[in-house]
């Protein structure tokens, strides 16, 4: 189907107000020529290859019923008599019930069905974990963690299975023999209104029945164990991660959790999450069993070999920040924090996503500050000149680059938020709403060396729990989850 901003729009108009009302030879001929138009004049765009995806329906069609056959009339006098009187036709004439009319060529989710299924070729699978994507980003590499014990640690048979139409490169950082399937384009293509993308993988995951299922961040998985949670419970356990709130504009709570586990909670099994601050606020705002949390650590980044020794000691100017430059990670803070510290040298890793302009060129501008863009590997990025690591987040749960930081024997300045305080101990974190100053101050503390080893001494002790076999072994104690 067309589905580009406001064509897409216009055609769902025009195919409601007229295009389903045409004799079915007419609706083909019409729809070609509106392919044909729109491929012509927007080239660019991606097309449907064929006017069959624009034929598909996305409202089902109610014709008011007014009159009924003589002989259903007949059968209904005799039953009001027999059986019922609310049998009688006047009676049922009376409420004008709809009649709807289901198009015959509605066949796309049955074809993204077969899509999926031929895919697997008859495979069995102890465990499907359902992602949206597989990217560079903290969940992601939570996803591969799991999908390596599922596989490797448990000796079960794990199948991902990605749900937005997305591209995928952390698909190859799999553990070997973890098989793999983008479906999102198969999804995308499928009606929203009538939930055919929840009907299509609520009957895949049924015909696969798998011993466990495991959401980790995909809203059409959610959507779909709201749905059929019942159906899918009766050969499968659910589990699903859940990591943090998230806030809107207007300081509201929103995110997954809020979202869906509400509804959801009497089906699942366990929510898995990587702190222990988020189930706590789960359990006092929505009401849900504490009993359903379970705290698993991720664990840290293989170790490194350390940096190479320098020739002088060097003089620790640079603070390394490195994340998404996003509102989570308050920009706008940062640049007030790099403008008020001209005397040190800010080198800024991270892709900008939906940052001001203004707060991005105004970062850009300051003689202190280096904008490196994208980075592949956190310890590519450290320098011995790095005196420490800020992170400026306004909500988390417990994220990764803190392992990364602390694993390269950097010191973390960061906020009491969310469950970092599960990696660094009270007394090194700032306070929640902590100002520039605040930043400020924790920083240049860090400047005398005594001070700085002390605070890695406190960082180091903490990050030896955060090992693959510690989240292993969190991994086996929940019920059901690594058995075959």
């Amino acid at each position: 189907m067309i589905s580009q901003g406001w064509l897409g729009r216009a055609y769902r108009l025009f195919d409601r107000l007229l295009l389903s009302r045409l004799p079915a030879s007419m609706q083909y001929a019409v729809a070609n020529g509106i392919l044909a138009i729109v491929t012509r004049l927007f080239p660019a765009r991606a097309w449907p290859t064929s006017p069959d995806r624009l034929l598909v329906r996305r409202h089902l069609l109610r014709a008011p019923m007014r009159q009924l056959p003589d002989w259903a009339r007949a059968d209904m006098v005799q039953l009001a008599l027999d059986v019922d009187p609310l049998l009688a036709p006047e009676q049922f004439l009376a409420q004008r019930p709809p009649a709807v009319l289901a198009p015959t060529h509605w066949i796309q989710a049955g074809r993204a069905y077969r899509s999926l299924i031929q895919d697997l070729h008859d495979r069995q699978f102890d465990t499907v974990l359902l992602v949206p994507w597989l990217i560079r980003g903290g969940a992601d590499l939570g996803a591969l963690h799991h999908a390596r014990a599922c596989s490797h640690a448990f000796g079960q048979r794990t199948l991902v299975i990605a749900t937005e139409p997305r591209d995928s490169p952390w698909a190859s950082r799999l553990a070997e023999g973890v098989h793999f399937i983008a479906a999102g384009h198969e999804f995308a293509g499928l009606s929203e209104p009538n939930h055919e993308a929840e009907t299509v993988l609520a009957r895949l995951l049924i015909q696969l029945a798998p011993a466990r299922i495991h959401i980790i961040n995909s809203h059409l998985a959610w959507r779909t164990v709201g749905m059929f949670g019942k159906a899918i419970r009766q050969q499968s356990r659910i589990f699903a991660s859940l990591y943090c709130d998230e806030y809107n504009q207007h300081g509201r709570r929103t995110g997954l959790a809020q979202t869906y586990l509400p509804a959801t909670a009497h089906w699942l099994d366990a929510v898995i999450s990587d702190n222990t601050v988020s189930p706590l606020e789960w359990q006092r705002m929505l009401g849900v069993s504490p009993a359903l949390f379970h705290t698993v650590h991720f664990p840290g980044p293989s170790p490194d070999p350390p940096l190479p020794p320098a020739a002088t000691t060097p003089r620790r100017n640079r603070i390394l920040w490195a994340s998404r430059l996003d509102r989570q990670k308050r920009p706008e803070f940062l640049l007030e924090l790099a403008s008020s510290m001209q005397d040190f040298d800010w080198d800024i890793h991270g892709i900008p996503a939906n940052i001001d302009a203004r707060v991005l060129k105004a970062l850009a501008r300051l003689p202190n500050v280096s904008l490196h863009g994208s980075y592949e590997r956190f310890r590519d990025i450290v320098r011995a000149e790095h005196l420490a690591y800020v992170y400026t987040t306004a909500w988390d749960g417990l994220p990764n680059v803190l392992l990364e930081a602390a694993s390269a024997r950097l010191p973390i300045i960061a906020p009491d938020i969310g469950g970092i305080r599960d990696l660094l101990p009270e007394a090194l974190l700032l306070g929640a709403q902590a100002d520039a100053g605040a930043y400020s101050s924790g920083i240049r503390r860090l400047a005398d060396n005594r001070a700085r080893e002390d605070h890695l001494a406190l960082q180091e002790a903490r990050l030896q729990a955060f090992t693959w076999e510690n989240f292993v072994d969190g991994m086996r104690s929940i019920d059901g989850y690594a058995t075959r």
